[in-house]
């Protein structure tokens, strides 16, 4: 499975069209880079980097994209990239699937890891009594480490290698914040430490 040893995130680049998809994608909600009151713009496409970096990652990231162009971990159950009124800068929220905090009585269930096409931690079904233990991680973002955006090829439309661009620097940050969080997740999970 690519991408689940070493990296919480990584850009699909596994699979033959999905640059082509999410250029679509970025057309489909070229709303979410539409420039807003007092910022730089090109075209009407924003050129602030922040504003542009969170619209690559809502339409690289599921729901919005479907298949995901920004795959994740099979810990990571969500992850959001956004700007919260009460802050100055960007957080990032990632939700991951951790194992319970105090060993489960009998007859109950945890997360269980299904192996269908891509991996992911799920809930098992609810008529079977289940504890789950998640871990949020809520992180400042450094906004200094995004790239500026160039001019729009077409007013309007983002540019695709600017929102690959983003993405990339999104990726690299949130790897490695995440990363190590997976480490001790799956050494606690080899180890039986808790």
């Amino acid at each position: 499975m690519a991408g689940t040893g070493a990296q919480a995130f990584w850009i699909d680049a596994a699979h033959e069209g999905t640059q082509a998809r999410y250029g679509e994608q970025l057309r489909r909600w070229r709303h979410a880079f539409a420039a807003g009151e007092g910022e730089p713009a090109a075209g009407g496409v924003t050129l602030d980097p922040l504003h542009f970096a969170l619209g690559a990652w809502e339409v690289a990231t599921r729901p919005m994209a479907e298949p995901p162009y920004v795959r994740s971990h099979p810990r990571i159950l969500d992850a959001t990239c956004h700007r919260p009124e009460e802050t100055h800068g960007p957080l990032a929220v990632v939700e991951l699937a951790t194992p319970p905090p105090v060993p489960l009585p009998g007859g109950w269930s945890g997360w269980q890891l299904q192996d269908g096409g891509e991996p992911v931690y799920a809930a098992p079904p609810y008529e079977r009594r289940t504890a789950l233990s998640t871990l949020e991680l809520r992180v400042p973002l450094a906004e200094e480490r995004l790239p500026t955006p160039t001019r729009a090829r077409a007013d309007g439309l983002p540019n695709l290698d600017d929102a690959q661009a983003s993405l990339e620097a999104l990726v690299a940050e949130l790897n490695t914040l995440v990363i190590p969080f997976l480490r001790e997740l799956d050494r606690a999970e080899r180890t039986g430490v808790r």
